[in-house]
Protein backbone atom coordinates (compact mmCIF):
# COMPACT_ATOMS: atom_id res chain seq x y z
CA UNK A 1 0.00 0.00 0.00
CA UNK A 2 2.99 2.16 0.51
CA UNK A 3 3.72 2.57 -3.29
CA UNK A 4 0.18 3.54 -4.38
CA UNK A 5 0.62 6.70 -4.19
CA UNK A 6 4.00 6.90 -6.29
CA UNK A 7 2.51 4.54 -8.98
CA UNK A 8 -0.94 7.16 -9.55
CA UNK A 9 1.63 10.33 -9.48
CA UNK A 10 3.80 8.30 -12.19
CA UNK A 11 0.95 7.30 -13.78
CA UNK A 12 -0.62 10.79 -13.75
CA UNK A 13 2.51 12.65 -15.17
CA UNK A 14 2.66 10.29 -17.99
CA UNK A 15 -0.78 10.86 -18.74
CA UNK A 16 -0.21 14.48 -18.79
CA UNK A 17 2.76 14.41 -21.05
CA UNK A 18 0.55 12.14 -23.66
CA UNK A 19 -2.54 14.11 -23.13
CA UNK A 20 -0.47 17.45 -23.51
CA UNK A 21 1.74 16.31 -26.40
CA UNK A 22 -1.58 15.39 -28.33
CA UNK A 23 -3.53 18.04 -27.81
CA UNK A 24 -0.90 20.43 -28.97
CA UNK A 25 -0.12 18.40 -32.03
CA UNK A 26 -3.90 18.50 -33.01
CA UNK A 27 -3.95 22.49 -32.43
CA UNK A 28 -1.11 22.99 -34.58
CA UNK A 29 -2.31 20.73 -37.07
CA UNK A 30 -5.00 22.78 -39.18
CA UNK A 31 -2.14 25.56 -38.94
CA UNK A 32 0.89 23.46 -40.20
CA UNK A 33 -0.71 22.01 -42.43
CA UNK A 34 -1.95 24.68 -44.93
CA UNK A 35 -5.36 24.08 -44.03
CA UNK A 36 -5.32 20.92 -45.43
CA UNK A 37 -6.18 19.42 -42.04
CA UNK A 38 -10.12 20.98 -41.34
CA UNK A 39 -10.78 22.18 -37.72
CA UNK A 40 -13.41 19.70 -38.03
CA UNK A 41 -10.30 16.63 -38.37
CA UNK A 42 -8.26 18.28 -35.61
CA UNK A 43 -10.82 18.11 -33.11
CA UNK A 44 -10.68 14.03 -33.50
CA UNK A 45 -7.40 14.60 -31.41
CA UNK A 46 -7.71 17.89 -29.53
CA UNK A 47 -10.98 15.81 -27.67
CA UNK A 48 -9.42 12.75 -26.09
CA UNK A 49 -6.15 14.95 -25.95
CA UNK A 50 -7.90 17.22 -23.62
CA UNK A 51 -9.31 14.55 -21.42
CA UNK A 52 -6.08 12.45 -20.99
CA UNK A 53 -4.44 15.85 -20.05
CA UNK A 54 -7.48 16.89 -17.51
CA UNK A 55 -7.77 13.11 -16.03
CA UNK A 56 -4.08 12.83 -15.78
CA UNK A 57 -3.61 16.16 -14.06
CA UNK A 58 -6.51 14.78 -11.54
CA UNK A 59 -4.66 11.27 -11.00
CA UNK A 60 -1.34 13.11 -10.68
CA UNK A 61 -2.45 15.28 -8.13
CA UNK A 62 -4.11 12.62 -6.09
CA UNK A 63 -1.02 10.14 -6.16
CA UNK A 64 0.94 13.56 -4.88
CA UNK A 65 -1.67 14.08 -1.82
CA UNK A 66 -1.33 10.02 -1.33
CA UNK A 67 2.26 9.95 -1.27
CA UNK A 68 2.24 13.67 1.03
CA UNK A 69 -0.35 12.20 3.71
CA UNK A 70 1.96 8.87 4.07
CA UNK A 71 4.61 10.51 4.54
CA UNK A 72 3.43 12.53 7.32
CA UNK A 73 2.30 9.33 8.70
CA UNK A 74 5.30 7.88 8.63
CA UNK A 75 6.82 10.71 10.54
CA UNK A 76 4.49 10.68 13.10
CA UNK A 77 4.66 6.93 13.47
CA UNK A 78 8.79 7.43 14.17
CA UNK A 79 7.86 10.23 16.97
Amino acid sequence: MGKVGLVALILGLIGVLLGGGVLVVSLLLPTLTDGRTSWDEALIGIIPGALLLCVSFVVAVVGLIVMVVQRKKRARAVI
